[in-house]
């Protein structure tokens, strides 16, 4: 299972957020991390997502930058998470 983080920068407005973690739901990946706080610019908010899945994440980078108030999309290279029975 790889883990990736996604730093997004949105427009603040009634049911971005949601609409942000129904797409990550939908994708399948599950939220292992989430931060959202409010940015210096004007009614935006960056939120900070670590999320592990078996899937590519390529695809909803892609997906999140359609969303109307995604202004910008940052992913950090994914890794791999090691079960704690040393499985992968």
């Amino acid at each position: 299972m790889s883990t990736n983080t996604f730093k997004i920068i949105v427009r603040q407005s009634a049911g971005s957020l949601e609409r942000i973690l129904r797409l990550v739901r939908h994708r399948g990946f599950d939220v292992n991390y989430c931060l959202a706080r409010e940015e210096s610019l004007e009614n935006g908010m960056s939120v900070t997502l670590q999320l592990s899945s078996e899937r590519s994440a390529d695809n909803l980078y892609h997906q999140l930058h359609k969303l109307v108030d995604v202004v910008e999309v940052h992913q950090s290279k994914p890794s791999r998470l090691r079960s704690c029975l040393g499985n992968e």
